[in-house]
This record gives C-alpha cells, sequence and structure tokens, in this order.
C-alpha cells in the first residue's frame, strides 16, 4: 500500500516542482502601451572608451512598426558624429516572455511597478524603482531598471529608465570599472524627443530683444569703468 502511494505522489510532486519553476510567477499585467507610428529620440550620447577610433552616435530614432498580442516590432535607425548612418534594424519584442536570442532592454510591459518582473517568467530582473521625474518638461512616471555585475576584475553597472505609461525606455547608462589598472569607462543617452507624450518645447529667445540688451550691457560697462576712474582719482 505504502509503495502504491509513492509512486502516485511521487509524479505529482515533479509535476509541481516543474510548475512552480516553468509557470508564470508574477501577479502582474504585461501589456502593450505603444501604437504604431509612436517613437523617442535619443541623443546627447557620451561615449568612453578604451578605443580612440570609437566614433560616438549623434542620434538614434526607435519607432513602433508593429503590434500583434505580447508582441511589438520596433524600427532602430540613427546617425553616428561623423555623418554616417547607423545601419536601420528591426527588432521583436514580446513583451511577457522575452526571447532567448534577443536581450530585451528596448521596451517593456506597460504599467509595471516596484518590484515587478519585467518578464512573466520565474527568472526575470525586477523594477527597483518607481518614480515622477521631469522629461523634457513633462512630469512622467518612470520605472527604474538598475543591476551590477562584478567579473574578472570589472564592476558593471547598468541603468535603464522606462516611461510607466508606454514602457519605452527613455534612457541608459552604463559604468564599467577596471580594478586594475584603476580606470573608468562610461556610456549613455537620453530622450531628446518623442511624440508619445506631449513635450514642451524649449522657448526660443527673441530676437528682437538682443539689441537693447547689448546697448544696456554697453552703458553699464560704460558707467562702472566712470565709476572707477572717479575712484581712482
Amino acid at each position: 500500500m505504502m509503495n502504491s502511494r509513492l509512486k502516485i505522489a511521487f509524479p505529482l510532486v515533479c509535476f509541481l516542482l516543474i510548475v512552480a519553476f516553468v509557470a508564470p510567477v508574477s501577479a502582474a499585467e504585461y501589456n502593450p502601451g505603444v501604437s504604431v507610428g509612436q517613437w523617442i529620440k535619443y541623443g546627447d550620447y557620451v561615449v568612453t572608451t578604451p578605443a580612440e577610433t570609437v566614433i560616438s552616435p549623434d542620434w538614434s530614432m526607435m519607432e513602433v512598426i508593429g503590434v500583434s498580442g505580447k508582441e511589438i516590432t520596433l524600427r532602430i535607425t540613427g546617425a553616428y558624429m561623423n555623418g554616417t548612418a547607423i545601419p536601420s534594424s528591426e527588432v521583436i519584442c514580446n513583451i511577457e516572455a522575452g526571447s532567448i536570442n534577443e536581450w530585451q532592454r528596448y521596451i517593456i510591459a506597460a504599467n509595471l511597478n516596484q518590484g515587478d518582473k519585467i518578464l512573466n517568467l520565474a527568472v526575470s530582473d525586477t523594477i527597483n524603482k518607481t518614480e515622477t521625474r521631469t522629461i523634457l518638461g513633462t512630469s512622467r512616471s518612470v520605472n527604474i531598471l538598475n543591476f551590477t555585475y562584478s567579473a574578472a576584475g570589472q564592476d558593471m553597472t547598468f541603468t535603464y529608465i522606462y516611461d510607466k505609461a508606454s514602457g519605452m525606455h527613455l534612457g541608459f547608462e552604463m559604468e564599467i570599472t577596471i580594478i586594475e589598472p584603476a580606470v573608468t569607462y562610461t556610456n549613455s543617452y537620453t530622450i531628446i524627443d518623442t511624440n508619445i507624450f506631449d513635450v514642451e518645447p524649449i522657448p526660443e529667445f527673441p530676437s528682437w530683444i538682443i539689441l537693447p540688451l547689448f546697448m544696456i550691457a554697453t552703458l553699464l560697462a560704460v558707467m562702472l569703468q566712470k565709476r572707477k576712474h572717479t575712484t581712482q582719482q
């Protein structure tokens, strides 16, 4: 009787263990927050590397060209500082299951929160913080994904910033510190324009005010010079 019970219980335990490690474990919902035609443009690139011949990007753009279920297709374009175009590429991101052949960092599901996994898998990076920031003059709720690695005498820190409502990433920072010899390399960029949310334009300086300001500045300089000359006498 005992052997019969063990024969029944053992497969059941194995099944439960498999389910525990393979089945989705997150209570979060993994839904797209973007639509076809939406885009984000990136700039302010900072790249420091051991290779002096590395050419930094000038700008890049990520555009949504397809949304189907949990899959979002993105087109990535851009240009280097020397004017050379960055080859256009397309990537399909599954915001729930990810992909074995893709390092899922371009976009995440919409409306995730601090503590949620970015993919609905047993093993997945977790959002470290959800906070409010001013992005291009607009108040936005953002998700911060930060993680570090240490290996082979190097400390590496990666930080991704995502727009919470859309899931699109807004910027990236990477820092690699080599312990011996002590040197640090960085790579970063940030959003400079988008049509996903309203962007507050940078106010233009009226050209008509330049001449009056110049005249006032000149007058003040002359007055200060005369006062200094009178004081010296």
